[in-house]
């Protein structure tokens, strides 16, 4: 569910914007920069904005809600560190004038929140459409690059990261019961919840070990993939945290066509071999996290008409699985 900052209407998201706005500019005065321009980028969970330097250099600024807790900033940022130190190239933290990683921030109308400045990841994002079959082989074994490279990872004293499973699952089931009448007909969410009922006992079979479970980035979908000289990085770690490996997987492939799902399957199992029943439990938590985006998006009504007009699909995809036939990597016939 989207606990950050107010962006359900047009009238609180620019008020979000003003806000935030101001505590950027209040927040670049306490780091050792030199900037010449700042661009907003997007709100979210955060709200980001790109800054250029007097020497051309562009960097990411975050602006964290009061709601976020500060120690999962810190410990998202040393999940980074860690990750770096093993040769992959990610966004990096640049201190303050302080020392410290994790600004102290506030908006105009006196909301505390946090900020955080990260090196920018030169590159692109391509579209759906512009993605090459090897680009997206690519692009899965990029995941399975981070799952090996946090197999023996030892969280500090004090590192907290959410937990993606059946408890936040059910948070956000909860949270979608609440406001599904703005794009869901009563009709058609009978079959979510007979849905929601299935990967959720299902989810509550599986066992975790250290092959299969871990930190996740639990957001790589395409838009969090930049491609620079055909390689992708990885991006936006804001969601990272505790989950199964193909949960992390399935919000990959989510908003991938069915061909390129399984490209991207062929190019995870270059790295890491999945296990024989992987299918089946990716196949849940795919429906797990279609649940969870549109529980996230739920109260913006400035996003209704487009939820509305994917109901369609995703009905036969909830028809699917719960009738027991593969949908991943086959196109469905909408009704």
């Amino acid at each position: 569910m989207n606990n950050g900052f107010r962006i359900d209407s047009e009238t609180n998201r620019r008020h979000t914007l003003k806000q935030t706005k101001q505590a950027a500019l209040n927040t670049l005065q306490k780091y050792e920069v030199d900037w010449s321009s700042i661009h907003f980028i997007q709100i979210s969970e955060h709200v980001t904005f790109r800054i250029v330097t007097d020497g051309g250099v562009q960097l990411l600024l975050r602006i964290h809600p009061e709601c976020k807790p500060r120690e999962e900033t810190i410990s998202e940022l040393e999940w980074l560190a860690a990750l770096k130190l093993k040769g992959l190239i990610l966004p990096e933290a640049i201190s303050n004038r302080e020392g410290d990683f994790v600004t102290n921030a506030a908006t105009s109308d006196g909301q505390q929140c946090h900020a955080t400045l990260l090196r920018w990841i030169e590159g692109e994002r391509l579209k759906r459409e512009e993605l090459s079959e090897e680009a997206i082989r690519k692009m899965g074994t990029m995941m399975a690059n981070l799952h090996e490279a946090s197999a023996d990872f030892k969280p500090s004293v004090g590192f907290k990261r959410p937990s993606w499973g059946r408890q936040s699952f059910q948070q956000d089931w909860e949270h979608l019961q609440l406001y599904h009448s703005n794009f869901i007909s009563e009709e058609a969410f009978e079959l979510y919840t007979k849905a929601f009922i299935k990967v959720f006992d299902h989810i509550g079979t599986f066992v975790s070990h250290e092959r299969n479970y871990g930190m996740i980035h639990a957001d790589l979908h395409k838009d969090n993939v930049i491609f620079r000289d055909s390689e992708p990085y990885p991006i936006d770690f804001g969601r990272c945290g505790f989950g199964y490996h193909l949960y992390d997987i399935a919000q990959s492939i989510m908003g991938l066509h069915p061909p390129q799902r399984a490209l991207f399957i062929e190019g995870y199992e270059r790295i890491r071999n999945m296990d024989d029943d992987a299918i089946p439990k990716l196949e849940s938590f795919f429906i797990m996290a279609i649940i969870e985006a549109y529980s996230f998006h739920a109260e913006n009504q400035l996003e209704s008409e487009g939820l509305i007009e994917e109901q369609p699909y995703a009905q036969a995809i909830l028809r699917a699985y719960m009738n027991g036939e593969p949908f991943l990597f086959k196109s469905l016939e909408v009704s």
